[in-house]
């Protein structure tokens, strides 16, 4: 802008939010329904078991990067939670398989550096 009036050939489009208690009430609803499964399955997910595919990748991710990366990033992963580490002797598939489904996700993200 020049500061100069007059000089502004071209204008923006606004969008203007009705923020009135009906108009709130509508976009709440609204956002309910649209994000609830999706809340629900991310819940799901922080219980259920890994599925085999999610196994079967993380195995083809430790056998590309090394199991020394693998342990690194398996431990960030667990943290906090009560799935055991994996032990010196313990192959990468069968400590992949007592993940669940969120935790199979971050560590795929970690792994692939993602994260």
């Amino acid at each position: 802008m020049t500061g100069k009036p007059g000089t502004q050939t071209w204008f923006e489009s606004v969008h203007i939010t009705c923020r009135s208690p009906e108009a709130e009430t509508a976009r709440k609803a609204e956002n309910e329904r649209i994000y609830a499964p999706r809340r629900e399955r991310a819940e799901k997910a922080k219980t259920e078991k890994a599925t085999p595919k999610q196994v079967e990748y993380l195995t083809t991710l430790a056998e590309k990067l090394g199991k020394e990366r693998f342990d690194t990033e398996f431990a960030k992963v667990i943290k906090g939670s009560d799935i055991e580490p994996r032990s010196p002797r313990q192959h990468c598939s069968t400590a992949a398989k007592r993940l669940t489904k969120a935790r199979a996700r971050q560590l795929i993200a970690a792994l692939l550096g993602h994260s």
